[in-house]
């Protein structure tokens, strides 16, 4: 199973115990290892969280808080071989406006590997344009 950076994606993540949306921000060429970061429908006001409003992406679904958050300074990394064992399901790509948004937010991380954090930008402003 191989998705592709700015991919959404829907999987069973064995941190949270259940279905979790996700965003492949990195493939390694060769390895097929994916790196992703959590959508996560709670807990805004944690450092390095860009939060935006569930409507924006349409595709995740509404939450209980109206939001969306993009939990940058974790990153999960899943082979492909490990990503078909988790039920995992392309749901969209990240759309346009709100990498474009992103971008500038991503640009002032503090809290992730830097190698991360580069794959991260370089991801949004490959969407952006």
């Amino acid at each position: 199973m191989t998705f592709n950076p700015g991919d959404i994606v829907l999987f069973e993540s064995g941190v949270a115990g259940k279905m979790k949306f996700h965003l492949c921000i990195c493939v390694e060429a060769g390895h097929g290892l994916h790196s992703f970061i959590f959508l996560n429908s709670e807990g805004a006001g944690f450092r390095d969280q860009f939060v935006i409003d569930c409507s924006r992406i349409p595709e995740v679904g509404e939450s209980r808080t109206g939001q969306t958050i993009f939990d940058c300074p974790t990153v999960h990394r899943k082979s492909s071989a490990k990503l078909a064992g988790v039920r995992s399901k392309f749901i969209c790509i990240l759309p346009k406006d709100v990498a474009a948004e992103f971008l500038p937010f991503a640009r002032k991380i503090t809290s992730m590997v830097a190698a991360d954090k580069a794959a991260l930008i370089a991801m949004l402003e490959a969407l952006s344009v």
